[in-house]
């Protein structure tokens, strides 16, 4: 048989899809990503925040809007070297996960909790938080609730000590406003 011209524009992007996916490296591992940033973090004189998400999680979105915002970004990058580590991807997308970054999250004591998730380290790698902040160990995720806020606020106090009190009400302030 011959082939026809609607059989190459249907093959093409599909060839071209499979050679891409070919030649995209791995995933780097949790570790390798935490030291990079324990490193980073040494040398700018700040602490680590670590957010554990995925592409289909759309309150990890939230979390990246407010970490990168205008309005309180800057709180966040003045106290924190700050990076990602992709965990709990859906069965077509699970190539993008960080190989070690689940068993982090569950060493951590996120085991069973969704995403997002966020750990806090010292520049010297030592965990100073989670999000498993709430009562019973639950995970905070994304704060949008009074209780979440409350103890996401606890979290900032904790682990960015430059971050003044008025910086973290205009964040708590921020989170609160937000429609979702």
């Amino acid at each position: 048989k011959t082939i026809t011209r609607s059989s190459i524009v249907f093959l093409l992007p599909a060839a071209l899809s499979i050679a891409a996916a070919a030649q995209t490296p791995p995933p780097a591992s949790a570790k390798y990503v935490l030291d990079a940033a324990v490193q980073t973090a040494k040398t700018q004189q700040k602490n680590v925040l670590i957010h554990f998400g995925a592409s289909w999680c759309s309150w990890c979105k939230h979390l990246d809007e407010m970490l990168d915002s205008k309005e309180v970004g800057k709180f966040f990058h003045d106290n924190y070297v700050i990076d990602h580590l992709t965990i709990q991807e859906s069965k077509d997308k699970v190539q993008l996960e960080n190989p070690g970054g689940q068993e982090m999250v569950d060493s951590a004591g996120g085991k069973g909790s969704g995403v997002p998730v966020y750990i806090f380290f010292d520049s010297d790698g030592n965990r100073l938080a989670t999000s498993m902040a709430l009562p019973g160990g639950k995970n905070i995720g994304h704060p949008a609730t009074p209780e979440e806020i409350k103890a996401f606020d606890g979290l900032l106090e904790k682990t960015a000590p430059r971050m003044t009190a008025a910086e973290r009400q205009q964040i708590s302030d921020y989170l609160s406003k937000q429609k979702y």
